[in-house]
């Protein structure tokens, strides 16, 4: 039973922890806004006849991952423009997932490792399913909770063995990969719990062991395979993740190595010279709440029995986070929006760093001296990291916001006509920028906004970025014009907005004609590319 001084500690313990997540996430939540595909997922609802017609109208995009339209059509329903409330439930969702996890890994090897690991993993520094998209990244997130809640429900079983929570463990999983496959290289942890919490399970029995624990989840991903290459096909057409190319091993396991030893050193690096006040305050809290949790949860010998086992298993999960890659056929990155493919990296990093502070493999002196250490210096420099992305995404919103608002206005005063389309040659990325931050960088992003707020006057748009050199792949054709491949506009309605980022304004013509929207793009080619 805990003594007054020692529930004060812990009530102390658990408000810093929580101020140290509320300075990392209330900027964003009270200033942030939405990016990309986000502005998609909401102008799509405007077509839309009711819930299920608008979800049945995913597909068949979604069709490789059939739950994934339900997060996207259901808070574009409940929510609409009210975007920090997207903000707030994404954010609900990743943290709900790592309080979960934490309390089954403070269990395996102790409360210091828990906070440990909520400390590293709630701050992605590398995959942005907070920061960027928070829309579009619902998906991952619920993902990340359906993984969660049936790592959860294995746990209870193991020591329950209730079959219902055994079922539930894994129809919460299938649902998982049925919304997005990231969660695949935490499958290791779930293979592996019921060995970690009690080696006997394997040891007496290991037939029954692959039979009850592995044979399942083998089961989930041969349901996805089918689906994504043989059912869904006969009636639809499927973007399928799963691409491997067998001769692409080694390129991809490269892409996802070199994040690690080259670009996010870099990041870090880049990071120390745009240290600001609050990033000193945020570090300082953080620190702290190491430094308290250590103080609480003192090491015991029963709580080192199984991180041998348990460091095992995160550095499986870490390095199968390449399969992700690698099966898919994508390289990694950290840069930008497209690092979102490593949000289960990021979260396998954490898990295995945990461990590492709990460990008395090698030696204690080991774990005192070098890992716990380390460990507090990548999470100091991953805050640092995080807070400049999540402020210049901050400032990406307001410049969105300006541009739009800037658009909005001469769309009024120059009375134009419904069906009308807008090519915006807008900033594609923040300048100067970070880390990629993007303010308009699809087709879809900026026509999607001014036909939101046009309530669909504006049907279409595209983004160019002229000051960047950034609108090469134009093609024309007959009346129309195709953008990157496959936007295409036709100049019956057609209006170029150009947006000055050094006047902070902009300006809107009529394309009269085909002949007419190639001589402005003749002229865009010789502005100067800042």
């Amino acid at each position: 039973m805990l003594t007054i001084d020692k529930l004060a500690q812990k009530y102390v313990l658990i408000f810093v922890l929580l101020a140290y997540i509320c300075l990392a996430y209330l900027p964003l939540i009270f200033e942030g806004g939405i990016i990309v595909d986000d502005w998609g997922d909401i102008s799509h609802n405007l077509s839309c006849n009711g819930f299920f017609n608008c979800y049945l109208t995913w597909f068949p995009l979604f069709s490789n991952r059939p739950l994934a339209p339900l997060p996207i059509t259901l808070s574009t329903f409940l929510f609409q423009t009210h975007f920090s409330l997207y903000l707030i439930l994404n954010s609900f969702l990743y943290l709900l997932s790592i309080f979960i996890t934490a309390r089954i890994i403070s269990y395996l090897v102790g409360n210091f490792s828990a906070t440990t690991f909520i400390l590293i993993a709630a701050i992605p520094c590398i995959a942005m399913p907070l920061i960027a998209s928070p829309i579009n990244q619902l998906t991952a997130t619920l993902s990340f909770v359906f993984w969660a809640t049936s790592l959860n429900s294995l746990f209870n079983y193991c020591f329950q063995g209730k079959n219902g929570q055994y079922l539930l463990a894994y129809l919460l999983l299938l649902c998982g990969f049925l919304t997005y496959e990231v969660i695949l290289p935490l499958l290791v942890l779930s293979a592996l719990l019921p060995y970690l919490l009690d080696k006997n399970i394997f040891n007496s029995n290991r037939i029954l062991y692959l039979v009850k624990y592995i044979l399942p989840i083998l089961s989930i991903l041969v349901i996805v395979i089918l689906w994504q290459k043989i059912i869904a096909p006969q009636f639809m057409e499927v973007d399928s993740r799963l691409k491997f190319e067998p001769s692409q091993i080694l390129a991809k396991i490269h892409t996802w190595a070199h994040v690690f030893y080259a670009q996010l050193p870099s990041l870090f690096l880049k990071s120390i010279d745009l240290i600001s006040t609050y990033d000193i305050l945020s570090g300082i809290v953080l620190v702290a709440t190491f430094y308290l949790s250590w103080r609480f949860y003192r090491l015991q010998p029963n709580q080192l029995k199984g991180s041998f086992y348990f460091v095992l298993t995160g550095i499986l999960c870490f390095f199968a986070s390449s399969l992700i890659f690698i099966l898919s056929g994508e390289s990694a990155t950290s840069w930008g929006y497209q690092a979102r493919g490593l949000s289960s990296t990021w979260f396998a990093f954490a898990i295995l760093l945990s461990g590492l502070v709990s460990s008395n493999f090698p030696s204690i002196a080991i774990r005192n001296y070098i890992f716990t250490p380390m460990v507090i210096i990548v999470t100091c420099l991953s805050l640092l990291v995080f807070s400049i992305q999540r402020d210049n995404y901050v400032k990406s919103w307001k410049l969105q916001q300006f541009i739009i608002k800037d658009a909005l206005n001469l769309i009024k005063l120059n009375k134009l006509t419904p069906d009308a389309t807008v090519i915006g040659n807008v900033p594609k990325f923040l300048n100067p920028n970070f880390n990629d931050e993007i303010v308009f960088s699809q087709s879809w992003d900026f026509g999607a906004a001014l036909s939101i707020y046009t309530q669909s006057l504006v049907i279409s748009g595209a983004v160019i970025d002229s000051r960047r050199g950034d609108f090469k792949k134009v093609q024309f054709q007959g009346d129309s014009i195709i953008l990157d491949g496959w936007w295409k506009g036709h100049t019956s309605n057609m209006w170029f907005y150009d947006f000055d980022p050094a006047a902070k304004k902009g300006t809107i013509i009529r394309v009269k004609d085909i002949n007419d929207l190639k001589n402005i793009f003749d002229g865009l080619q010789m502005k100067p590319i800042l």
